[in-house]
């Protein structure tokens, strides 16, 4: 058995898969779709394995383990996590990439913004802080 176990993080993440089965642990609502060739899927307490075919997808409903491996010559997969996969009922791959690349998109304009603002308040207090010196009335010292 080959020991590549992806961990249960909500990464998506494209895989070769050859006749050497691979054992993965993912979390539910992870999907898996064969881009070429033809993958054997088998999972913990299900009463029946799975060949999928180019374009087809497998939704993943438990967290048993999972062993792939391809039937035939190596297969491409894309294991797309629980975020992508719910945004996608079908099995359009490309579809789902699409909406991952939005959502990605989306979540970095976020960011950016969130810093931007961070980044303009702080100056803005800054200026405001040198502004009130020079504006501040001199203050007298003493003479002895």
């Amino acid at each position: 058995m080959n020991p590549n176990t992806l961990a249960e993080d909500q990464t998506c993440t494209l895989l070769t898969v050859d006749a050497n089965p691979i054992s993965l642990r993912l979390p539910i609502g992870s999907a898996i779709f064969t881009l070429s060739g033809e993958v054997w899927i088998t999972q913990e307490g299900m009463q029946d394995d799975v060949v999928l075919g180019p374009g087809q997808r497998f939704d993943v409903h438990s967290r048993a383990s999972i062993v792939a491996s391809a039937t035939k010559e190596p297969a491409s997969v894309y294991v797309a996590c629980p975020a992508d996969a719910f945004a996608s009922v079908d099995d359009d791959l490309l579809a789902l990439l699409r909406r991952r690349a939005r959502r990605l998109r989306a979540e970095h304009f976020d960011r950016t913004l969130r810093a931007t603002r961070k980044l303009i308040a702080k100056l803005f207090a800054r200026a405001a802080a040198s502004i009130r010196r020079v504006l501040a009335p001199a203050r007298q010292v003493p003479e002895h």
